[in-house]
């Protein structure tokens, strides 16, 4: 019931988990697009795989750092106010 109520209040964010289904997603594109380029003898099927699953993942890592510095932010504001980590920033 905690882990409801933290997503219902916005102290856990969905958004990260969603980004990695997403991302996953792109890898399984990526895999099917250059799975088809080989299929069909087109020469680029390799350099799809290489550069595609690469830029797939740059491009998530950046979205995914986003979230990443809030939770290191957050925990750095629970050891500085150990006393009561709920209150909300002055």
């Amino acid at each position: 019931m905690g882990a409801l109520r933290d997503f219902a209040s916005f102290k856990r964010l969905l958004m990260p988990y969603i980004l990695q289904v997403l991302f996953w997603c792109g890898i399984g594109g990526t895999l099917y697009g250059a799975y088809w380029l080989f299929t069909h003898d087109n020469w680029a099927w390799w350099m799809a795989l290489l550069f595609g699953t690469l830029v797939t993942r740059l491009i998530f890592e950046s979205l995914i750092l986003r979230y990443r510095s809030y939770e290191l932010l957050v925990a750095i504001r629970k050891q500085l106010r150990p006393e009561n980590p709920d209150r909300p920033a002055e």
